[in-house]
């Protein structure tokens, strides 16, 4: 770490410790990490969601089925096996949009991290996340959207942005599998506020590999 800019670090600790306000607009912290800009929404992005929105509603059943039968889990890792699930079979059955993981600045497709999918369509590219949730987390003030800014950001464009979320039940009402989907919602997220919390973490091996005092 010779190269490491301790005066630095040590600025941005106590800047973290005092500054960084609550309810930041997410707009605001992708432009400071990416220098792209979320987008709000006209009317030909509008047509690109709405016909995203109409083949979910058609095909909705179809998508809880698959995942009733083939996802064994719990809940935590439901949100990633349906967004792969779904962006496959947009890809295969919306001819005018190519629906694509977004890549990292060195070009590699990543499913990790914010966002999950891309959209193609004409002029048009949109930024969307892919999220589940439960009929009793709803309205909860739990922590359910992260952002994680770092230097292969997967957004390189100035575009609209909006979160597919997926409400589902567990049918053995024990919070895992077999899960149903039982409704959804599609948000722009311009107008979205989130948290900052600063932490240092570690470990149990680095813990426990520690000297007695």
């Amino acid at each position: 770490m010779d190269d490491f800019d301790w005066g630095e670090f040590e600025a941005a600790v106590q800047l973290l410790k005092s500054a960084v306000p609550k309810n930041l607009p997410f707009r605001d912290v992708i432009r400071a990490a990416t220098g792209h800009h979320i987008l709000p929404f006209d009317n030909s992005a509008r047509a690109v969601v709405k016909e995203v929105e109409e083949w979910i509603e058609a095909n909705c059943l179809i998508l809880s089925d698959h995942i009733e039968s083939e996802y064994q889990g719990r809940p935590n890792e439901l949100g990633n096996y349906l967004e792969r699930i779904l962006m496959n079979k947009l890809q295969m059955a919306l001819p005018t949009i190519r629906c694509e993981m977004p890549r990292t600045a060195a070009g590699h497709a990543q499913a990790v991290g914010y966002p999950d999918g891309i959209l193609f369509s004409g002029d048009n590219v949109l930024y969307f996340d892919v999220k589940i949730y439960q009929a009793k987390t709803k309205e909860t003030t739990l922590r359910s959207f992260y952002y994680q800014p770092t230097n292969q950001s997967k957004i390189h464009h100035d575009a609209p942005h909006f979160l597919i979320g997926f409400e589902v039940e567990s049918l053995g009402g024990n919070n895992s599998s077999p899960f149903r989907i039982v409704d959804y919602n599609i948000v722009d997220v311009y107008d979205m506020n989130v948290n900052f919390k600063a932490e240092f973490n570690t470990n149990n091996r680095n813990i426990y590999n520690l000297e007695r005092p």
